[in-house]
């Protein structure tokens, strides 16, 4: 039964929302959502904020959360372990001692989780041989900060069961120029506190990395030089400024937006030429994402900073993934694609590498609220199945009564006939038949078959040397039997009788008169010779059998 699965990104500027439907064989993209954060209330923080907009999103949008994942955004650390194996198992019981010596704190505070990135091959000093190492991104996140999530996502009844990296959540996208390239993408999202840089070859990612640098850095650049409020500045960057020189007569805010964006490209750089030294992979696309890349100029920019190309990630609206009847904002499948939300979904639908937070004491437990949701559909489909097994057991009973009265009626004419009267207990029938049958006689079933009885008279019959017999007629019945026969004697027919006397189930053996005649010719008689005299005969026998 296909069910619906939300991708959640709770920006600092905007909530993003991505609307999964996965059946058994297959998953859809039915719905990309965006809210900008609503007016902050006094006293509440950041992400009660965030959650708030989510929830108004949620009922407004009538959407279903069954199944959430969200992300840790710059709260988790991501850290690139080399391990020389590559068993998972291993990697897990290990995974706590790498990051204990790269991770300033105390280890129990924090939660972490590993995806495996891929291998490579080293060689020490002095050694010909080279050993093959597993690069592991290692995703830890303070255990506090993860309950928090947690909690005040559930509060909206939205409690996501993956809470993974936002880093990591682009390898499971479907989008143009990503999955069917032979060479490493690098997507960057630029947001408005925090840029996420993956690099992905074929749906694996190879490196990943969060810097807390984004949009928001050239708001507060544009705020402080002309000394106007927030808003006012956030408004100036959407509407006036680029990175594009001679764009607008105003130098004085190309220069701020510039210098701004300066320590970002930075990062960005040093991201690239640290995966470039580590893994030696040539890298020359970037796929940008994310509300700081709509920037005007931005994607020029950086693609003069990094010397590579750089493109928009977008969606292909030819692929099936997408369903007709999508949902989306203007501008959801290419400039402002909630790449993460839609990362995260995806993720929870298919395996693909991604880190889940839920560990230990903090592992995701059903609350029952998918069998909520369901209960009416689940209700009618129970009355449906025991209306069915109803009809069923009827039909089935009405079967056995009509039987039941069929071989009633069967018991009732075979009594009749043995005991003269109609009688309905079976296991008493039984017994009387087994004790001799009716008033202690010899019993109604029959001790011998017509063949037994056949038999008996074959094995009774005077041996050949006491002279010629030839059956003429042999009826065998119920209580009679009648025999019609030739003799060569009257003293054979005397022994005959005799000797069928002796026969248990033949209670009375009668003969009838015996009349000598000629026998007709057959055999050697048939060539002319003397016909024989023989003695006709007949005996009607009162058996108790067959």
């Amino acid at each position: 039964m296909a069910h619906k699965i939300l991708g959640i990104d709770l920006g600092s500027f905007s909530v993003k929302v991505a609307e999964l439907d996965a059946g058994f064989r297959q998953t859809s993209l039915i719905g990309l959502y965006e809210r900008p954060l609503l007016p902050p209330l006094e006293g509440e923080s950041q992400l009660d904020r965030a959650a708030r907009t989510l929830e108004e999103l949620i009922a407004t949008e009538r959407l279903q959360p069954e199944m959430c994942a969200a992300s840790m955004q710059g709260e988790a650390v991501l850290r690139i372990l080399s391990l020389p194996f590559s068993d998972p198992k291993k990697i897990e019981q290990v995974l706590g001692y790498e990051l204990e010596s790269q991770i300033l704190g105390d280890l129990d505070t924090l939660v972490f989780d590993g995806v495996v990135a891929g291998t490579h091959h080293t060689t020490n000093a002095g050694e010909v041989a080279a050993s093959e190492m597993t690069n592991v991104i290692a995703v830890a996140a303070p255990r506090i900060d993860v309950r928090n999530l947690i909690d005040t996502l559930a509060r909206v009844r939205a409690e996501p069961k993956i809470i993974g990296a936002a880093a990591l959540s682009y390898a499971a996208l479907r989008a143009v120029d990503l999955h069917d390239a032979a060479e490493p993408r690098v997507v960057i999202d630029i947001g408005n506190r925090h840029t996420h840089v993956c690099i992905i070859l074929g749906g694996k990612v190879l490196f990943a990395r969060s810097i807390a640098r984004g949009g928001e850095d050239v708001t507060v650049a544009i705020s402080e030089a002309f000394h106007t409020s927030m808003l006012d500045a956030e408004r100036t960057k959407h509407q006036r400024a680029s990175l594009t020189p001679g764009v607008h007569a105003e130098e004085r805010l190309f220069n701020c937006v510039r210098d701004a964006v300066r320590p970002l490209m930075r990062e960005l750089k040093q991201t690239i030429a640290a995966f470039r030294a580590s893994d030696n992979v040539l890298l020359s696309k970037v796929l940008i994402t994310g509300g700081g890349a709509r920037l005007e100029g931005f994607a020029t920019h950086l693609e003069n900073e990094l010397g590579m190309s750089v493109a928009g990630l977008e969606l292909d609206p030819r692929d099936p993934f997408i369903r007709g009847d999508l949902r989306a904002f203007e501008g959801a499948m290419g400039p402002r694609l909630p790449a993460q939300a839609l990362g995260l979904a995806l993720a929870a639908a298919q395996p693909v590498p991604q880190a889940n937070l839920r560990k230990g004491e903090l592992a995701y437990r059903t609350d029952y609220s998918y069998l909520r949701g369901k209960a009416r559909y689940m209700g009618l489909a129970t009355v449906a199945i025991l209306a069915f097994a109803t009809i069923n057991a009827l039909a089935s009973l009405r079967a056995l009564r009509h039987e039941a009265e069929g071989l009633e009626g069967r018991l009732r004419r075979e009594t009749m006939e043995l005991f003269g009267e109609a009688r309905l207990d079976g296991k008493a029938v039984s017994e009387e038949l087994r004790s001799g049958g009716p008033k202690g006689g010899a019993p109604p079933i029959p001790n011998l078959s017509a063949y037994d009885v056949l038999d008996e008279i074959s094995l009774h019959v005077p041996p050949p040397d006491k002279g010629k017999f030839d059956v003429l007629e042999l009826e065998i019945k119920p209580k009679k039997t009648t025999i019609k026969a030739t003799a060569s004697s009257r003293e054979y027919v005397e022994e005959l009788e005799a000797g069928l006397k002796q026969i248990e189930c033949f209670e009375d053996v009668q003969k009838g008169k015996v009349v000598t005649v000629t026998a007709p010719p057959s055999g050697e008689n048939s060539s002319g010779e003397k016909a024989d005299k023989v003695e006709e005969f007949t005996m009607n026998i009162t058996t108790s059998c067959p």
